[in-house]
């Protein structure tokens, strides 16, 4: 058929060989848009019956219109052949995919939901698919899927029963039949519920990458799918959520009425579970900047400075949601409606203060604000010294829990009476609250400020652990990201053991000792980095930078999932956490949404001067096949960043995509050129295995990969599923090194699952 003309169909290109037919691309040269043209044999129709039924329903399928079912345009005879003209879906299956492992729990979701939705769809039509299956759903270059083969489908259902048993011969174990509803095996009509059990069998699959019954011949699996109940996915995968193993096990339910009544409500159970619910019990609050109502250069800083200690001294508590200081910044020079700002920043309730210097004392008044019923719900006064003020942070904290109606557990108790805030001098307070702020900016000045602030406080109080804590911050951040050979990593140990020494439990030098022992100087310590930053974070719930820690250890060894709801975590007590947005975007890739990837990154530069985000859009962007914009967003890092080497590991990427492999060496030179210990190498490496595997120069690709690992990236996402590591799959050095990987995730998720309830509520 190739060349051939049928109407307004140019047959351009065989596409393969499908299960009742020939597959071809052909140019519509009406739309100008290329399509898909599905050649049913004259065998699978044999009679004009047949023929007939099979036209009607496949036009009744033509009617649906939906962004996750792939298209009829047009069903037509040729030459005494059915043709079906369809959108032409570019992407690989979801069976390809499941062939790779099980799905992240947040891609099997998002992906479950637009199943569902297509059923949902095409159920309202009264249109049932009757041949939902793996293989029968794309996942495209965007994320989405699109449910193909509606009208083949129903043409099976349409025949009469001699010529539905011939189709019924063919479908073999690796066929249809793993998918077919008990009810339907027995001889009943399909009906949405026998949909929604192929949906069961479909989720099944992609939670566990196995099938719910793997009989060897066609007798035996009938027998199973009629009489046997399927392992409980959660069996095979703990880290399953419980009530994702049970929505599954209820699709698979033996009888319709066992099954959700309807597309719709798995829809609903699906996004009750995909989004994260904040506990009930749980209120949200701001400390906005207290206004001075004695204007003057002495007074300027002191609004923001008592708003820190007040949020540091609320933080601790469990219960409570507290927007950091650094959320609040944007209120420091200006006269804002509480109630306005309350409602911009997403909480429940909003403390506003203001203040009058007396001479060597200073009076306070405090007011509680609920923004839903817009009214005060508790207020007052204190008169004291500035000294004294901030020592008593800890009792304003207690009334505000109170007016909020938050019984302190014990613990709460125990945290707030040992904060090193309450120990501090208004002025190392103070200090240390510019320091930290300056620390937000990503760039060596801002450090080297930060670094200012932190060693005029230790001048200031030595014996208090919050300068030390402030320079180990700073020193770390020399170290990981731009001079890991200038003693930076050093200094920071030394002010981190310092701090430590003075209170060995000081949340804040628990997360930094994390941060530590996760760098290349100290071998990726990944176990010892995750129970320090949970110890951190029981102890400072609301310690969000240790959040963005915990996530980023976590999807570096390979539990993306739960890496997620700690970035999540870190959005909700921070939701201008840019660090938090551009480590998102980096989960993204790895759950294969580029897209949502590349947007994400963008924001995150736009609002940060972060080369992460920016190297982030680069990798988006090549595995959006967009390689001259990839190398404009590049060239543009390369000049922002010129000492962040990952610039030149993505030049090595996109040159192998390109065909050059003259530029890829040289890319991979400069790359070694500046092999030196950052945080970020690893990721360096990954790009030159992904290089090196696109020019089939296997041997290579899996030393640097196997380095990769070895330096910090145990990621079995990135590891096993990179699309650019295709060529290595067949590679035993490459198996063996999968399963060594998935050994070491299997093993950090064991570590997590019995700290968790340390920091996550039952």
């Amino acid at each position: 058929m190739l060349n051939e003309q049928i109407g307004q169909y140019r047959i351009t290109s065989r596409l393969g060989q499908g299960g009742m037919g020939e597959i071809f691309a052909a140019h519509d040269e009406a739309l100008n848009r290329t399509v898909a043209v599905k050649v049913i044999a004259t065998s699978r129709l044999a009679s004009d019956q047949s023929r007939r039924l099979f036209l009607r329903e496949a036009r009744a399928a033509a009617a649906l219109d939906h962004p996750f079912i792939c298209a009829i345009h047009n069903v037509l005879e040729h030459e005494g052949q059915p043709l079906i003209i369809m959108e032409m879906v570019q992407g690989e299956t979801l069976q390809d995919r499941i062939e790779r492992g099980p799905l992240p729990l947040k891609m099997l979701g998002s992906l479950a939901i637009e199943i569902a939705e297509a059923l949902a769809a095409a159920h309202s039509h009264g249109i049932v698919h009757r041949d939902i299956k793996s293989n029968n759903i794309m996942i495209t270059p965007s994320g989405h899927i699109k449910v193909m083969d509606f009208g083949l489908a129903l043409m099976v259902a349409s025949m009469p029963e001699e010529e539905t048993a011939h189709v019924s011969e063919r479908m073999k174990v690796a066929g249809t039949l793993p998918y077919i509803a008990p009810e339907v095996l027995r001889g009943e009509q399909a009906t949405p519920a026998a949909d929604l059990y192929s949906l069961g069998v479909v989720l099944y699959e992609m939670s566990t990458a196995r099938r719910p019954f793997a009989a060897r011949t066609d007798a035996l699996l009938i027998s199973d799918i009629l009489n046997r109940e399927p392992t409980p996915p959660r069996q095979i995968i703990p880290a399953l959520p419980r009530a994702i193993d049970a929505l599954i096990l209820r699709l698979l339910a033996k009888e319709p009425r066992g099954r959700p009544a309807s597309a719709q409500e798995v829809i609903d159970e699906l996004r009750n579970l995909s989004e994260p619910q904040r506990p009930k019990s749980q209120r949200s609050l701001a400390v906005l900047p207290f206004r001075t109502l004695t204007p003057d250069a002495e007074s300027a800083h002191l609004g923001l400075a008592l708003a820190d200690a007040t949020t540091s001294e609320l933080a601790l508590l469990r219960s409570l949601l507290v927007r950091p200081t650094a959320a609040i910044l944007r209120y420091a020079d200006s006269d804002v409606d509480p109630i306005a700002a309350g409602r911009e920043l997403g909480v429940d309730a909003v403390v506003a203060g203001t203040f009058q210097r007396l001479g060597s004392r200073i009076r306070v008044s405090v007011q509680l604000i609920s923004i839903g019923e817009e009214r005060p719900l508790w207020s007052t006064k204190v008169d004291t010294t500035l000294d004294d003020m901030f020592a008593t942070q800890d009792e304003v904290s207690r009334k505000i829990a109170a007016a909020l109606q938050l019984e302190l557990t014990p613990a709460d108790e125990e945290r707030i009476g040992r904060s090193p805030q309450r120990q501090a001098a208004a002025d190392l307070l103070d200090l240390c609250m510019k320091g930290r702020l300056a620390l937000l900016r990503e760039s060596v000045p801002a450090v080297n400020t930060a670094i200012d602030f932190f060693e005029k406080a230790r001048d200031l109080d030595s014996r208090s652990p919050l300068p030390w804590i402030g320079l180990a911050d700073a020193y770390s951040r020399l170290a990981f990201t731009w001079d890991p050979e200038g003693g930076w990593h050093e200094k920071a140990r030394e002010m981190c053991d310092r701090a430590l020494s003075i209170d060995a439990q000081v949340p804040e030098g628990r997360y930094l000792r994390a941060r530590l022992a996760w760098t290349p100087q100290e071998g990726f310590d990944h176990a010892y980095a995750i129970t320090e930053l949970i110890a951190a974070i029981s102890e400072r719930p609301n310690l969000y930078e240790a959040w963005d820690w915990l996530a980023t250890v976590l999807f570096h060894v390979g539990l993306v999932d739960e890496a997620i709801s700690c970035y999540d975590r870190a959005g909700q007590i921070n939701p201008d956490d840019a660090i938090a947005r551009t480590h998102v975007a980096t989960v993204m890739t790895l759950l294969y949404d580029y897209p949502t990837a590349l947007v994400k990154a963008k924001d995150a530069l736009a609002v940060s001067d972060s080369s992460w985000a920016a190297y982030t859009i680069v990798v988006a962007q090549i595995h959006l096949g967009d390689l001259d914009g990839a190398e404009r967003s590049l060239e543009a890092g390369a000049r922002k960043f010129p000492a962040i080497v990952l610039f030149q590991s993505a030049r090595a990427v996109i040159a192998a995509l390109r065909k050059d492999e003259g530029g890829v060496l040289r890319a991979i030179e400069r790359t070694i050129q500046n092999r030196k210990p950052y945080g970020h190498f690893h990721h360096a490496e990954f790009d030159v295995a992904c290089a090196l595997a696109t020019l089939g120069r296997s041997s290579e690709a899996i030393d640097w990969l196997t380095s990769a690992v070895r330096n910090g990236l145990p990621c079995l996402s990135a590891i096993r599923d990179e699309p650019l590591l295709a060529s290595l799959r067949d590679e035993s050095r490459y198996r063996d090194l999968v399963s060594e990987v998935t050994a070491q995730r299997d093993g950090y998720r064991d570590l997590y699952e019995r700290l968790r309830p340390m920091i996550w509520s039952a």
